[in-house]
This record gives structure tokens, sequence and C-alpha cells, in this order.
């Protein structure tokens, strides 16, 4: 008897440590947390998230500003690590509100019905590069229990005509590998109807046509996704992305730009990968940057174009281009806890 009940432990034991990354595994009656990033051995250039990505992350998911008397708080994970109501928060701007600095409560006493936007979306990977929006017009709003297959998590709520969007202060040749190698993994709902233009990256204010970005949705144009890894020349940069496929639904969206080719994925389906015809490194302007909600530099500036209209809870951009084992290890984690399929 006793060595049934062994073996039937054993096998449990399994499974559990079979369970998808990003979620606990039991160790010895412990629960051990294993974030996204802590399952592929590749450094991210940044990682923004409404949930703990790596176990070893010990700050803040995000700093949010509350309407009314513009106080500000840094948001911590919660016991499931994850942003909720049950966060504790940080003053770390009091505005007219009287709170003291760095007095705490729950996200909940803090929000108490108003609306929060982010100032700061913090970098989860090593590098500590946040995606930061000083301009209140711009700033996105934060949803508590949006996200997810039951609406459990929480996201920032974009909106194009009022280019909210979140800054990444660092030049494209540090982002990415050369300059123009990257991946990008993200969690996306576009809202069917709405003006969607430049999503995220960035585009030189020198030569509009050399670009780092995406359009989740172009609504002159049928509403197809274009991805500008390098050059809006680029062949098979494009396909529907309609209500069918991903309007007002979360979707995963899996962008790779190696050096001659490109992976476009969504849901763990394959889209317009193609083999590209600008393969040298552009050279970008010092003042590169990289935005998400918008596309900063000259689609921003000079042609004055719409952001992102939508969700977007969780968003990394890695310095090269991740091979199939690892990419397809990240985006079935996030397709799974996101309940994006």
């Amino acid at each position: 008897m006793k060595k049934c009940i062994f073996l039937f432990f054993f096998s449990l034991s399994n499974v559990i440590h079979a369970q998808v990354p990003g979620t606990p595994v039991l160790h010895s009656h412990i629960f051990v947390f294993r974030g996204l990033l802590d399952q592929v051995e590749q450094t991210a250039s940044f990682a923004l998230s409404t949930r703990k990505l790596r176990n070893a992350y010990t700050g803040p998911a995000l700093r949010v500003r509350r309407s009314g008397d513009d106080a500000q708080a840094d948001v911590a994970f919660d016991a499931n690590n994850v942003v909720s109501d049950n966060s504790v928060v940080t003053i770390a701007a009091a505005g007219t509100s009287g709170l003291a600095l760095n007095s705490t409560m729950s996200l909940a006493s803090f929000r108490s019905g108003r609306t929060l936007n982010v100032s700061i979306w913090y970098d989860q990977s090593l590098n500590g590069y946040n995606g930061v929006q000083t301009s209140t017009a711009r700033q996105p709003a934060l949803e508590i229990a949006n996200a997810g297959a039951s609406n459990a998590y929480a996201t920032l709520s974009f909106v194009g005509a009022n280019k909210t969007n979140v800054t990444i202060n660092q030049p494209l040749p540090t982002l990415l590998g050369s300059g123009l190698r990257g991946s990008v993994l993200l969690i996306a709902k576009i809202l069917a109807g709405s003006g969607t233009n430049n999503s995220f990256g960035y585009s030189d204010i020198s030569n509009n046509s050399i670009r780092w970005s995406a359009h989740m949705n172009w609504p002159s144009d049928n509403n197809y996704m274009y991805t500008d890894f390098g050059n809006s020349a680029d062949v098979g940069r494009y396909f529907l992305n309609n209500s069918t496929l991903g309007f007002n639904a979360y979707k995963q969206y899996t962008l790779i730009r190696n050096p001659t080719d490109k992976i476009v994925r969504v849901s763990g389906s394959a889209k317009n990968n193609s083999n590209l015809n600008f393969n040298t490194p552009p050279t970008w302007s010092a003042g590169s940057t990289f935005g998400v909600g918008i596309t900063t530099g000259s689609l921003d500036s000079v042609l004055n174009q719409n952001g992102f209209t939508g969700n977007i809870p969780e968003f990394i951009l890695f310095s090269e281009p991740l091979n199939r084992v690892q990419y397809s290890t990240l985006e079935n984690n996030q397709i799974i806890f996101w309940g994006s399929y």
C-alpha cells in the first residue's frame, strides 16, 4: 500500500513539474515561482508587464498617477505575482492629496474609484530601461480587471488619437542587435472600429523609410498589420488583422527580425514570414527611442500619426532573434497565462 502511495505521489509531482512555465511548481511541498524571463537563456532589452516576469525581480510593476489630486504611487505585485487591488502601493508623489511620501496602502484604497494613469512602466529585465511618460495627456490608463481568460488581470489602455504611450529612452543600437535584429513578444487587444496606427517602435527623423516599428491595425488600408523592422519597403510586411483574427480579443504576437528574414506569428500561428530585401543595419539618429503605444520619431513628430488603440498588458523586447525553442516556450507561456488563443 505504501508503495502505491509513493508511486502516485511521484507521478503527481511529475505532472505538476510539467506545468506551463511562469506558474508555481512544487518542489518538496514548496511552491517555487518561475517567471517567463526565467525560461530562456536570453537577456531581454526590456520587459514590461502587469505580472512578475523574473523570479529575482524585486521592484514595482508600475508607477500610477491618480486623477483629481495627481498623487503618484509605485505599485507592487501582489501575493499572486500580478497587479491587483490587493497590491501594496508606496506613495512616490503627494500631489495635492496630503498623503505622506513613502506611506503604504492597498491599490484599492489608493484608487478609491478614481482613474489611474501610468507614468512609469518598470522594466523587469536586468537593464532598468523603464517605459516613461511625463506628459499627463499622453499617459495610458491602468485597468485593474480587464485582461486574461477570466478578466482577472490588469492591463494598460491606450487611445491612439491621444497618442498615449510609454517611451524607453534608449537608442536603437542599444536595444537591438546591430540596430536591426530583435524579437518582440507581446499581448495586445485591438479595438474594432478604432483608428489604430503606429503601435510601437521608432521611425527615423532623417529618412521616413527607415523604421523599426509596427502598425497593429492600419485603418485606411483594410485593417492590415504591418511590421517594418528595418525598412518600410520590406517584402511580405503585412497581413489582414481583422475581426476574425485580432479585434476585441487579447492575442499573442511574436515578431522577430533575423539578419535576412522576418518571423510574424499570432497566438502560435505563422503569418507573413518572409525573406527581406533590406539587410544592411540602418544608421539611426542619435536621439532614437522606442515607444510602446506609439512609434516615436518622424511618424509621430513630423507626420503626426495616431498611436495604438486598445490594451497591452505585456511587452518584451530582446536584442537578438530568438530561436524556435525559445520563442515557442515564451509564446506558449503568454498564450496560456493571458488566455490569448
